[in-house]
């Protein structure tokens, strides 16, 4: 949850139509949220194409309509809706593929901004094995993020004007987590995985305990997806990758489970409006070199605390990024994690 102060005084805005007009922006959990309105600015901006990723079509079509109606957009080819459910690995990678063959045909790919998640308040395991919000949020859109890049840097390459960006969401509540698990010898992801764990981390760290890990394992992410992006002859990455934090938002996120009656209290009386937060993540995928591997808060280059940048948490980091590809390439076996 952002600070009390940068939610209520901090003045979000727009980037300018010429950081946005013509591009190609790809969202997932577009259907709803802050997905959607950032869709909506996007295509009030001048978007070339907007890709929308749902997990259901027949909402996705309607967020579709409703984003077409209020903006007066008449050209229907402007925004497309696309089947992807975080939940399965082989609906993921669909949706790469589909992707993939979208810039085959002469389509391209400018912004991707890996927006839909989960606060599941109660453990569950997907149909591949994995609890709800690990494979979700972190599995889920690692494979994504990776499946993505060498779209955005194909745009790089057909156009060295381009300079294509990345973003995953995260949250600031990485920095209240406790997250013991951090410094078991075994796999972490394995010990997270398992309902005993759920239990003592609910325990040890409340409601949220869970979800900060997920958010701060972005976080993580996006640090290494950074390292491997190549950079020009002038030191500068070919593709931007950076993380934001869109702060407390009036979102469905809460709403979706079975929340505590405080967090939705505090939620109702200062969380920002999803028209507003969305600003943060359109600002996100127009900012420069200097956001690379960076955490964006309040639309500025933050301090993300030091259990993302003290040693301890560099080698946690890279012990869950071997952990992770290594789940990722049982799926995908040519996944590329070199490039």
């Amino acid at each position: 949850m952002a600070g009390l102060h940068g939610l209520l005084f901090t003045k979000l805005t727009l980037p300018p139509v010429s950081a946005i007009e013509k591009k190609t922006i790809l969202i997932t959990g577009a259907n709803t949220g802050l997905g959607r309105e950032a869709a909506r600015h996007a295509l009030s901006l001048g978007a070339g194409t907007i890709i929308m990723g749902v997990r259901t079509l027949s909402k996705g079509e309607e967020a579709k309509a409703n984003i077409e109606a209020t903006t007066g957009c008449a050209d229907k080819s402007k925004v497309l809706v696309w089947l992807i459910d975080l939940e399965s690995f082989n609906s993921v990678q669909e949706f790469a593929a589909r992707a993939q063959k979208y810039v085959s045909d002469g389509g391209r790919l400018d912004m991707a901004i890996m927006n839909a998640g989960i606060a599941s308040l109660q453990y569950a395991t997907t149909s591949n094995g994995w609890e709800r919000g690990i494979q979700v949020n972190v599995l889920s859109t690692t494979l994504l993020s990776l499946s993505l890049l060498p779209l955005l840097l194909h745009t790089r390459d057909q156009d060295p004007s381009a300079r294509p960006h990345l973003a995953l969401l995260t949250s600031d509540i990485h920095k209240s987590i406790k997250f013991p698990e951090r410094s078991s010898s075994d796999s972490i992801l394995s010990l997270l995985n398992g309902q005993e764990q759920w239990k003592k981390s609910q325990d040890i760290g409340g409601a949220t305990e869970r979800y900060g890990v997920t958010k701060l394992m972005d976080l993580f992410v996006t640090m290494q997806i950074a390292e491997l992006v190549p950079h020009d002859s002038f030191g500068e990455p070919l593709v931007i990758v950076n993380a934001v934090a869109p702060g407390f938002c009036k979102s469905d996120l809460l709403t979706r489970e079975n929340a505590p009656w405080i967090l939705k209290l505090v939620q109702a009386l200062f969380a920002r409006t999803v028209e507003n937060g969305s600003k943060t993540l359109l600002h996100a995928v127009t900012q420069g070199a200097e956001s690379h591997g960076k955490w964006l808060e309040n639309q500025a280059i933050t301090d993300p605390g030091t259990i993302v940048t003290s040693d301890e948490a560099a080698a946690v980091r890279n012990k869950l990024w071997v952990e992770i590809t290594s789940v990722l390439r049982d799926i995908d076996p040519k996944l590329q994690t070199q490039f």
